[in-house]
This record gives C-alpha cells, sequence and structure tokens, in this order.
C-alpha cells in the first residue's frame, strides 16, 4: 500500500455508558465527536477495534470476533438495572464482517501471532464512544464501514501489545486501528473517592509524554512503558485491561512510521482531545497518532 494511503491510529478514552447522558460530560461528548468527524474524513474501508472490555483469557492468544452480525451487548453491572434502567434500551446500529474477521484472524497468525476465532457482540468499550463519534442519523454515520472487534492479550505484557499494533498496521487496505480503553481506570476511587492526585498526575506524564518526548514513535512507546513503574500505577490501573489498547495504538504508529520511511513525526501527526476532563478514577485523554490526511 503506498505511503500516502496509509491512515493514522487513535486511542480512545471510551469512558462508561454514563457519558451518554449523565450532566456534566458535554465536553468529554463534544470532543469525541471532535474524533469522529475527523476520522469519517479519512474514509476508512474498516474499523479494527481493541477495547478495555474484551481481554483473552487464553494466554498468549488473541481473540477476533467473527460473528456477523453483532448487536449492541448491554455488558453493564446489574446495579444500572435499578438505576438507570433506560441504558438497556441504547442502540447503535454498525454493521460487521465475518469475511473480515477471518481476514484479519489469518493475517495474524502469517506474523506469529496466536490468534482464534470467537464470536460475541459489541461491548460497551465500543458501542458507548461510536454512539458519539458516529451518531446513528448524522453526516458521520458509518455506512458501509464493517466494526470488527479483537481482544487484547491476558496479562500485563505490554510489548506483547506493542506488537500486535505493529502487526494490525500491516494489514493491507484502509483499515483504521482504534484502541479503546482508559488511560486511567480505578473505579472503585470513582466509587469510594474524591482524591483526583493520581488520575491528574498520570494524565499530566502522559501529556508530557506525547508533547515533549523525542518525537519518533519508538521514543513515544519507551516512554509510555515505563509508566507502569510508577509507584502510583497500581491505583491507577488495579487490574490493566483497559491500558493495553493504549499500547497497541502504539505499536501501529510505529510500523506506520516505519513502512513511510521517516525518521520521526511531523508537526500535526501528534494531536490530543479530552485533556483535563478526568474524574477520579478515569481519564478520557484520547490522542492520534500520525497524519490525518486523505
Amino acid at each position: 500500500m503506498p505511503a500516502d494511503t496509509r491512515l493514522p491510529t487513535y486511542f480512545i478514552g471510551h469512558g462508561g455508558v454514563s457519558i451518554l447522558f449523565k450532566p456534566g460530560y458535554g465536553p468529554v461528548q463534544d470532543e469525541l465527536r471532535q474524533i469522529g468527524r475527523e476520522i469519517h474524513g479519512l474514509r476508512p474501508e474498516a474499523i479494527v477495534v481493541i477495547s478495555g472490555h474484551h481481554q483473552s483469557e487464553k494466554p498468549g492468544v488473541v481473540e477476533v470476533n467473527l460473528k456477523e452480525p453483532t448487536k449492541v451487548w448491554h455488558d453493564l453491572g446489574p446495579s444500572w438495572k435499578n438505576t438507570y434502567p433506560h441504558v438497556f434500551e441504547y442502540e447503535y446500529p454498525h454493521q460487521s464482517s465475518r469475511a473480515l474477521g477471518e481476514q484479519v484472524l489469518q493475517h495474524l497468525q502469517d506474523h506469529g501471532i496466536r490468534a482464534e476465532g470467537v464470536e460475541r457482540d459489541l461491548d460497551h468499550g465500543v458501542w458507548v464512544p461510536f454512539k458519539l463519534m458516529f451518531p446513528e442519523g448524522s453526516p458521520e454515520e458509518l455506512i458501509g464501514v464493517p466494526i470488527l472487534q479483537l481482544s487484547s492479550f491476558a496479562g500485563d505484557d505490554y510489548a506483547a501489545h506493542v506488537e500486535l499494533g505493529r502487526a494490525l498496521a500491516r494489514l493491507p487496505g484502509r483499515n483504521l486501528i482504534v484502541g479503546s480503553g482508559m488511560l486511567c481506570h480505578n473505579l472503585r476511587a470513582t466509587r469510594e473517592s474524591t482524591d483526583l492526585t493520581v488520575v491528574k498526575a498520570i494524565e499530566t506524564a502522559a501529556l508530557q509524554i506525547l508533547e515533549t518526548t523525542p518525537q519518533t514513535t519508538q521514543g513515544l512507546t519507551e516512554a509510555f512503558t515505563q509508566l507502569p513503574q510508577r509507584p502510583d500505577w497500581p491505583l491507577a490501573h488495579p487490574t490493566v485491561e483497559h491500558v493495553l489498547p493504549l499500547y497497541v495504538t502504539l505499536g501501529a504508529a510505529e510500523e506506520i512510521e516505519s513502512v513511510q520511511g521517516k525518521e520521526g513525526l511531523e508537526d500535526g501527526e501528534v494531536e490530543t482531545w479530552n485533556r483535563n476532563q478526568y474524574i477520579v478514577g478515569q481519564s478520557y485523554l484520547s490522542f492520534r497518532l500520525g497524519r490525518a490526511s486523505t
């Protein structure tokens, strides 16, 4: 594929179903819509997404969704039925593709990544942000663009997720690689604390990496790989499934830069959204790596 047709890659701070309707999330919604408008303008043929709500249970194996069609999976806790039962009525019309799933499955296997097919519906790590990014009936609605969901690996091997991203970025065609997770995800802190110290510190560190690290994708990966060494990391991620998609995005960006034969990221190839929109335990920071041009 010619270098000038290769798409950038995105990490989306997806949030929970609360961002669809609770007061105070207007700025988060607005910036997710900005991302959606930008992506729509790229005219992707498909979106391949790794969600913080699908982590493989098999060590060393990535799961590729082969189900067609897929529907919205209301993978929400039982308390929602008592407090906000209307969330179980949310739908998100979308297209899926078994053929694409089989292609990606074979592609990963050909690149030395153990992968298996599964059948599951679209979890809220995908349909919640996509409902805002590509609203039904809007000019940005995804018409004819299949959404394919993959799992992360079991465990916390960040380097393996970087390699997964690199492999996905080698897919032929205009496939957009998206990591949907959260830079900080501690729901217990959200429920029980009022202390913003950890989420603010983690987001500040991430922004510093994105804005001041020597601007090569390898430099970004190396810097982000140091974040789990921070003493406050376990407070940001009691479990790591929500941050693993970020490392897939970093790997995809490394491969894109390598294929383009560039020595670094140029002006306009790092963009951030939803800065400083965090709440206790949760960061909505999102970013793009690569140029958003058609």
